[in-house]
């Protein structure tokens, strides 16, 4: 109905010219169904029709063009079919795809910088562009320890995760030519004790993904790109600035060029990254994601304020960080085959079912691992415990040795729907420090990657439901459909699994395929460009509103997507191979991903 009423409100005058003449036209039939009585019982003076209801049919309204005189009933008739064919031209054209900004289009959100009444904007940005090229020099540099001040725990699980993989296959990411064309506030909202900002970052870069050991991994792009991050803090604290400052907020004493996993000051042990002191940088969101995970919010005042009477630090903002960090450590301890270094935050039952997944999982390794959105979308209350669903969606790039020879297990990143479960007593114990950050929550002391689940130092359980949100499972977005049903009589706040399925539609899906297929090789042309051009007019697409989408695929930004339907997929996959066509010849590459994708997702 939202996506009607703008429709409307763009082309309501020359709907209401529409209208108008339509009702112009059809005032004698009109006058003469009240005269002679059409909704009563009799009949009408022709005795063509009786009764005292109607069909709802439609065949009033054609009786009613056939009563017209001519040449007034034909104008009516063409007027209809003015109305229908501009629905038919105009309504295809949206799509979630038409919100990708481009970057020049880029303004301070006004609605959300009157949530931020005294606050100091131009000194925020500052903080932000600092952060920006940090982090980009840091992630070139392939160490954290720069940045680790003020990015969340599971901010740098993200960027650790990635590092890790990349020593193994012997990558690096050069990085130049880099500038911040502009950083605009998007969004600015309270959850529960905590204040939250989301700036969209414009910038242009030049990137460079070297693989030494294996050239086929490598590639570079010149890139415009527009980033969302989400920044927190503790809301009304006195900020002390933790970006221009490498010394501790709380003693002033310089902080380790290392803040490894834990970012804690050696000499009065503060932890600096839990927005107590300053901002902290908690996601790094592409535009498109950033789209259509905005539309998947659940209410956040409603979940907040149920759980906020059991734990009164509760902040959505801490929950989705640490699904993100404890997902990323699950992967991690799965590639590498060392269950220690998920053991201390899930479960038993997880732990044991998760173990006897690694011994039947292939042997691979990720050229590309990070979580394109981290969104809360449901609360279970039952057996005393809450328990929260987090959905994942996870764009990857397996590759596996054989004979020494690297293979893709996927031909191009796609992306994986997961849901991950957090779960904790209504009655738990207030925390002391995070586990997720290898500290136990009963105690604070550091904790280091082993089986035992007791803390050396107090004895207790650390993976205990009694502390901590501990992970209970870890199920594809399919098998969360059944778990929410099974489940209905003890939600008190959640999103229908519906709601959640992507906001794409059939063709958004296979238009987002097609562009990763014309850069399977590598390059993105202009020639390919205008080719893709073709393809978003042939399929409907304002070819205008979807331009910041084709920019985000020059960047080599897109994960292959398909729905979660199986016949759904199979539309997607004909319409992928028709794009394929429409040259009239399939290149190699092209028919590389169509097999993939047929083989990974038909199968």
């Amino acid at each position: 109905m939202k996506k009607f009423s703008v429709f409307f409100k763009k082309h309501s005058k020359l709907f209401t010219f529409l209208f108008c003449i339509l009702f112009l036209l059809l005032i004698p039939v009109i006058a003469e169904a009240r005269l002679g009585g059409a909704g009563g019982g009799g009949s009408s003076s022709s005795g063509s029709y009786s009764g005292g209801s109607h069909s709802g049919d439609g065949s009033d309204i054609i009786d009613a063009l056939m009563k017209l005189p001519f040449p007034y009933n034909i104008i009516s008739i063409a007027v209809l079919f003015a109305f229908f064919y501009l629905l038919s031209i105009i309504f295809p054209r949206f799509s979630v795809l038409n919100n990708i900004p481009k970057g020049i289009d880029l303004v301070d959100n006004k609605k959300a910088i009157k949530n931020l009444s005294g606050f100091n904007i131009s000194g925020f940005k500052k903080k932000v562009s600092t952060a920006f090229m940090e982090l980009q020099m840091a992630w070139s540099a392939k160490n954290m320890g720069p940045v680790r001040r003020y990015i969340s725990d599971g901010m740098y699980q993200s960027l650790k995760v990635q590092i890790d993989m990349m020593n193994r296959l012997n990558q690096r990411n050069e990085i130049s030519k880099l500038k911040i064309k502009g950083v605009f506030i998007a969004d600015a909202y309270k959850d529960g004790s905590y204040d939250v900002i989301v700036v969209s970052v414009f910038a242009t870069i030049y990137d460079k993904f070297i693989s030494a050991d294996y050239p086929e991994l490598s590639s570079s792009s010149k890139e415009k790109f527009v980033e969302y991050w989400k920044f927190v803090r503790k809301s009304g604290i006195e900020e002390r600035d933790i970006f221009h400052s490498k010394n501790c907020p709380n003693c002033g004493g310089e902080l380790p060029l290392d803040g490894g996993e834990i970012s804690k000051c050696p000499y009065c042990g503060t932890i600096i990254n839990t927005g107590a002191y300053d901002w902290v940088l908690s996601s790094i969101t592409q535009a498109n994601d950033y789209v259509e995970n905005e539309r998947k919010k659940i209410n956040l005042s409603e979940i907040t304020e149920s759980l906020s009477s059991y734990y009164p630090d509760f902040s959505i903002q801490y929950i989705e960080d640490i699904a993100r960090n404890g997902f990323l450590q699950i992967e991690t301890a799965k590639v590498l085959e060392k269950p220690e270094i998920m053991r201390r935050f899930v479960n038993d039952v997880f732990f044991e079912k998760t173990i006897a997944d690694f011994k039947l999982a292939e042997e691979y390794f990720y050229n590309r691992l990070f979580l394109e959105q981290v969104t809360l979308i449901g609360g279970f209350r039952h057996n005393n415990q809450n328990h929260l669903a987090v959905y994942l969606s996870v764009a990857m790039q397996r590759v596996f040795f054989k004979d020494n020879k690297l293979y893709l297990f996927d031909k191009s990143i796609k992306q994986a729907e997961k849901v991950i479960i957090l779960s904790r007593d209504i009655n738990a114990k207030t925390t002391k420090a995070s586990l997720y950050a290898h500290q136990c929550p009963n105690c604070g002391g550091v904790l280091s990657d082993t089986i035992d689940v007791n803390c050396p130092y107090c004895g207790s359980v650390i993976n205990s439901t009694n502390f901590e949100w501990i992970v209970t499972n870890l199920m594809s977005l399919n098998q969360y459909h059944s778990y929410y049903n099974n489940n209905k009589d003890r939600v008190f706040a959640a999103i229908k699994p519906k709601q959640v399925d992507s906001l794409y539609k059939l063709r958004d899906y296979a238009f987002n395929n097609v562009l990763i297929m014309i850069a399977a090789d590598g390059k993105f042309t202009e020639e390919e460009v205008k080719f893709a051009g073709s393809i978003a007019r042939k399929w409907g697409y304002n070819r205008k509103k979807v331009q910041g989408f084709i920019e985000h695929a020059k960047n080599y930004n897109l994960s292959i997507k398909m729905p979660d339907d199986m016949k759904s997929r199979q539309k997607v996959y004909k319409l992928m191979q028709k794009a394929a066509q429409i040259d009239n010849e399939v290149h190699p590459k092209e028919q590389e991903i169509l097999d993939y994708v047929k083989r990974e997702f038909l199968n």
